[in-house]
C-alpha cells in the first residue's frame, strides 16, 4: 500500500494526507447525529492547523470512550498516528491495537496490524492467561455475551478474564438454548418446553410440547419440532401448530428476507416455514440428500450430491450458480467468499456472487474457523494451527500438541480455545504473524545450544519453550537428541521421538531434518510424510511391478510411491467415492467400486478407466488372473472377463449380500446368514445338491486346494470340497475371528487366523494347529506374509513372526505407532495414523 512507503517520521502537516489515504480510499466515514464524527474532525483540525496536541488528544480520548464502535475505531487510529508522529512508539502501538480490535474491515485490519508491529517489535506471546472452569464444557451458546453450559450443570457467562456462574440448569433436563434472558429446556417427563428466566422480575413460561427433537430460536421467534408436531413460538407464545407434516425435518436457520424458518426434510428439500403463522409457500428441492446449508443475508447456499448451490430464495427457487465440491466438513462466510473444508483436507475460497473458486489449497486440517479479522485458522488433529490470509497464504503456525474440541470462542474482544479440559485457553485475538512468536525465540536459543554442544544448559530452555508452545516440534526434536546424548531411558527417548515426529508436519521448515535424523535413530531406510488427507488413517498398500500404491478414499486419489525412496511418483484422481468403496487389485489392475459403478484402472498404462454399471451397490470383489468377480448388497454376482473387461454373466444369487471365492472351475458362495452354495464358474448357475447351512453370522470365506474355510464368530469351519457328505471340521477359537488368510509355506497351503484378542494362529489345510503367537496393539490383526515371515504391527514396533516356528525373530521400532506392514523389493513398509511412511531394509 501507499502508506507502507510513507516516512512515519513526517511533520504534522502530513497527517491530513495520511488520513485521507487511509480513510477515504475505500474506508468511508459516514456521519450521523448520534456519532462523534464532528468532534473527531475537530480534533484533527486543531492538531494539524493549531498544533494543539494536548487538546486534540483529549477530544479523541473522549470519542474513544463515549462514541459508538465506528467512532472508537477512528479515534484510536488518530490517537495512534499522533503518538507515532510524536515518536511515542509504545503508545502508538497500544492505540493501533485498540483500533484493530474495533475494525471489521479486512484490509484495514491488515494495515493496522502492520503499524502495530512496526511500533512494537517485541516477540508475541500467543498464549494468554487461561480461564479455569469448574467442569469441562458441554456446549457454548451466544456471542457477546457468551454462555457456557458445563458438564456439572453450571451455566456460566464469560467476562473479560474470568467466568461468572449465573445459574444451574435443572438436573437431568435437555437444554436447548441459553441467552442473556434465560434458559430453554425440556421438562423431566419430556412432555413440555420450559423457559426459565435468569431474573426474578421476568416471567417464566411452559408449553405442552411432548417428545421434542429439535429447537431453534432467532431473537424472539422459535421453531420446535416434536415426534409428530411442529410449533412456532413468538414472544414466548405459540402462534402456530402443525401436525405430522414435518416429521424427521431439521431446522437449518432463519431466512430474514422472507421471515421464514428453513427446514431440511427427508424429501430432499428445504421448506420455508413462516414464523408468523407456520405456513409454507416456498421450497427448494434436490435430487440428493441436502448435507450442508449456509444462510447469509439474502443468499442461501446448500450442498447436495457433489455440488454447492447458490440461491436467492426471495427472488426465485432456481440456483444462481453451482460448483462441484467434495464431501464438506464445514463451511462459512469469509468476507466476500465462502470458506470450504472438504474431507480430503482441501480448503477453498468461493466467490459468493459468482461461484468462482478464487483459490484452493491442500491442507492437513480437520476443521477450519475464522480467527483474527481476515484470517482463517486451519486446525489439524495433531494440535497444529496454521493461520492463512484472505488468499490462503500462510501467516503463522503454532502447535498446542492436541486438537481442539469445538469451535473457537470469540467474545468481548477475546479469543478462547477449548481442548476439553477444565480451562479455556486464551490466545492473542489480533495476531497476524507480523512479529516473531516468543516461543520461536526460545526454539532458536535451544538450536544454538545444540549446535554448540552445550547440553547441560538445554533443559531449562526447553521447559520454558514447552510452556510457551507445548507442541513445538523443534523443542521435542532437541529433547530427543538430548536424551540420546545423556543416555536417557528407552521409554523417554521413544516418547520424545514420537512427539517430534508426530508434530514435525506442523513446521515444514524442519520436517525433513527431523525425519532424516529420526530414521537414523530407529534404523529405517527412510521415514516420510504421506501427503494423504487427515481422514484416511492407516492407509493400506499394494504393489504393481516395482511400484508401491495406496489409495486415499477421502481425497479420491491413488498414490504411486517410489519403493526405493518412499517419495511420491504421481497421483491419479479416481472420481468421487463414497464412505466405503470396495477395492481389489492385482499387479496390473485396480478395481474400485462405489455406489452402482465399478471402475477398472490399468496400473501399467496411463489410460482412462473402464466403467461398468452394477445392478446394485458393490459389496465384495475378487480379482483373479482371468476374471473379476463382484457381488452387490442386493444379492447379484457378476463375472467380468480379463483382459477385455467384458461382462461374462450376471446372476441374482441371494436377496442379501454374500462372500465369494473361486477354486478350480467352481465359485463358492456364502451369504452373511450362513447359506453356502457352489456355482459353475462358466455359467454362474448353481450346482445341484451343493447347498449347505452354517449357524451364525459369516464374516470370512476362503478356498484352498481341497478345503473351504468359513469363519463365523469364534468358529472356523473347514469343509472338504471332494466329500460333500462329510460334515465340516469345527475349530473353536478363544475369541472372534478378525482376519483369515490362505498362505503358502514350503509348497504347502496353510490357514492363518487373526483373532480379536490379538492372537495369531497357523493351521494346516486339514485343520491341525501348528502354532499360536500372542500379539498386542495391532490395528487390524491381519499379518502380511512374505518369504517365510508373517509381518504384523505391534504398537510401537513391527515384528516378523517365523512361519516355521511361530516365534518373533525380527522387529523394527516405530515410536508413535504403525499400521499393517507390506513388503516389496526387500523393503518393509508401514504407515502410521499420523501419516508417516516407514521403510525398513530387509
Amino acid at each position: 500500500m501507499i502508506l507502507d512507503r510513507l516516512n512515519i517520521d513526517c511533520t504534522r502537516s502530513l497527517l491530513r494526507t495520511i488520513i485521507t489515504l487511509v480513510w477515504v480510499c475505500g474506508l468511508s466515514m459516514t456521519a450521523s447525529a448520534e456519532k462523534m464524527e464532528s468532534a473527531i474532525q475537530e480534533a484533527i483540525y486543531i492538531f494539524e492547523m493549531k498544533g494543539e496536541t494536548t487538546e486534540a488528544i483529549k477530544i479523541l480520548e473522549d470519542a474513544s470512550i463515549n462514541g459508538d464502535e465506528d467512532d472508537k475505531e477512528k479515534a484510536f487510529f488518530y490517537l495512534a498516528k499522533i503518538q507515532e508522529l510524536s515518536s511515542n512508539k509504545a503508545s502508538a502501538s497500544f492505540y493501533y491495537g485498540q483500533s484493530l480490535a474495533k475494525t471489521n474491515d479486512f484490509s484495514k485490519a491488515y494495515w493496522l496490524s502492520e503499524r502495530e508491529s512496526a511500533t512494537n517489535s517485541a516477540p508475541e506471546a500467543l498464549l494468554r492467561t487461561p480461564i479455569n472452569l469448574r467442569s469441562p464444557i458441554q456446549k457454548v451458546y451466544g456471542k457477546d455475551p457468551t454462555f457456557l453450559f458445563l458438564h456439572d450443570g453450571s451455566i456460566c457467562k464469560i467476562n473479560e478474564d474470568h467466568i461468572e456462574v449465573i445459574a444451574n440448569a435443572p438436573s437431568n433436563r435437555q437444554v436447548f438454548n441459553i441467552s442473556k434472558l434465560g434458559i430453554w429446556y425440556q421438562s423431566s417427563d419430556k412432555d413440555s418446553l420450559v423457559f426459565k428466566s435468569f431474573y426474578a422480575n421476568k416471567q417464566n413460561a411452559s408449553f405442552y410440547i411432548p417428545d421434542i427433537t429439535h429447537f431453534f430460536i432467532e431473537d424472539n421467534k422459535a421453531i420446535v419440532l416434536g415426534a409428530k408436531q411442529l410449533h412456532i413460538l413468538s414472544n414466548k407464545k405459540i402462534v402456530a401448530q402443525i401436525d405430522d407434516k414435518y416429521s424427521g425435518c431439521t431446522p437449518e436457520g432463519f431466512f430474514a428476507p422472507t421471515n421464514d424458518f428453513v427446514l431440511n426434510c427427508t424429501d430432499n428439500a428445504l421448506h420455508f416455514v413462516s414464523s408468523l403463522d407456520g405456513s409454507s409457500k416456498k421450497s427448494i428441492a434436490q435430487f440428493d440428500i441436502i448435507k450442508n446449508v449456509l444462510i447469509d443475508k439474502r443468499m442461501l447456499f446448500l450442498v447436495s450430491g457433489n455440488y454447492l448451490y447458490c440461491y436467492a430464495p426471495k427472488q426465485r427457487t432456481t440456483p444462481l450458480w453451482k460448483v462441484s465440491v467434495g464431501s464438506i466438513e464445514n463451511m462459512f462466510i469469509f468476507g466476500k467468499d465462502i470458506a470450504l473444508l472438504e474431507s480430503s483436507g482441501k480448503v477453498s475460497l468461493i466467490d459468493k456472487s459468482t461461484g468462482f473458486i478464487r483459490r484452493a489449497i491442500q491442507s492437513d486440517a480437520f476443521s477450519i474457523y475464522p480467527l483474527a479479522k481476515g484470517t482463517l485458522g486451519l486446525f489439524s488433529d495433531e494440535g497444529t494451527i496454521i493461520t492463512v490470509d484472505t488468499l490462503l497464504y500462510p501467516l503463522w503456525h503454532f502447535n498446542f500438541s492436541k486438537p481442539i474440541e469445538s469451535a473457537p470462542i470469540q467474545t468481548n474482544g477475546n479469543l478462547y480455545l477449548n481442548f476439553g479440559e477444565r480451562k479455556l485457553v486464551s490466545i492473542a485475538p489480533h495476531f497476524y504473524g507480523k512479529k516473531i512468536l516468543l516461543s520461536e525465540t526460545y526454539a532458536k536459543q535451544a538450536a544454538d545450544l545444540v549446535e554448540q554442544d552445550e547440553w547441560d544448559e538445554l533443559p531449562p530452555i526447553l521447559d520454558t519453550l514447552f510452556k510457551l508452545e507445548p507442541g513445538n516440534a523443534e523443542g521435542w526434536f532437541f529433547k530427543a537428541l538430548y536424551l540420546e546424548q545423556k543416555n536417557g531411558s528407552e521409554r523417554e527417548k521413544q516418547k520424545a521421538w514420537a512427539e517430534a515426529v508426530r508434530l514435525s508436519s506442523s513446521n515444514p521448515q524442519v520436517t525433513k531434518l527431523i525425519l532424516n535424523r529420526y530414521s537414523k535413530a530407529i534404523g529405517a531406510k527412510f521415514v516420510n510424510i504421506l501427503p494423504i488427507s487427515p481422514k484416511t488413517r492407516y492407509p493400506q498398500f499394494f504393489s504393481g511391478k516395482k511400484n508401491l500404491y495406496t489409495i486415499d478414499p477421502a481425497a479420491d486419489k491413488l498414490f504411486c510411491i517410489n519403493a526405493e525412496t518412499g517419495e511420491i511418483r504421481f497421483t491419479k484422481q479416481l472420481g468421487t467415492m463414497d464412505n466405503s468403496p470396495v477395492i481389489e487389485h492385482d499387479e496390473s489392475t485396480l478395481a474400485v467400486a462405489f455406489g452402482y459403478n465399478l471402475s477398472l484402472y490399468d496400473l501399467n498404462h496411463d489410460t482412462a478407466p473402464i466403467s461398468i454399471q452394477l445392478p446394485g451397490k458393490a459389496f465384495k470383489a475378487n480379482v483373479t488372473e482371468n476374471a473379476i468377480y463382484i457381488s452387490t448388497w442386493n444379492g447379484f454376482l457378476l463375472k467380468i472377463l480379463r483382459p477385455d473387461n467384458k461382462l461374462a454373466w450376471s446372476r441374482k444369487i441371494f436377496s442379501v449380500p454374500f462372500l465369494h471365492a473361486k477354486s478350480n472351475e467352481s465359485l463358492f458362495i456364502c451369504n452373511l446368514e450362513g447359506e453356502l452354495t457352489i456355482l459353475s464358474d462358466d455359467s454362474g448357475q448353481a450346482r445341484e445338491n451343493s447347498a449347505r447351512k452354517i449357524t451364525g453370522q459369516v464374516t470370512h470365506l476362503l478356498t484352498l486346494d481341497s478345503t473351504i474355510a468359513v469363519a463365523s464368530g469364534n468358529k472356523l469351519y473347514l469343509f472338504n470340497q471332494k466329500s460333500k457328505e462329510t460334515p465340516p471340521l469345527q475349530i473353536l477359537m478363544e475369541s472372534a475371528i478378525s482376519s483369515l488368510q490362505v498362505i503358502e509355506d514350503l509348497g504347502e497351503k496353510r490357514i492363518l487366523v487373526g483373532l480379536s484378542d490379538q492372537s495369531i494362529l497357523l493351521y494346516s489345510e486339514a485343520g491341525a494347529p501348528l502354532w499360536k503367537y500372542i500379539g498386542k496393539n495391532s490395528i487390524f490383526s491381519k499379518p502380511f506374509v512374505k518369504e517365510g515371515f508373517a509381518w504384523i504391527d505391534q504398537g510401537n514396533e513391527v515384528i516378523g513372526i517365523s512361519l516355521k516356528t511361530g516365534k518373533k525373530e525380527r522387529k523394527f521400532s516405530t515410536p508413535g505407532g504403525a499400521g499393517t506392514p507390506f513388503v516389496l523389493n526387500r523393503t518393509l513398509f508401514s504407515a502410521s495414523s499420523k501419516r508417516l511412511l516407514y521403510g525398513f531394509s530387509l
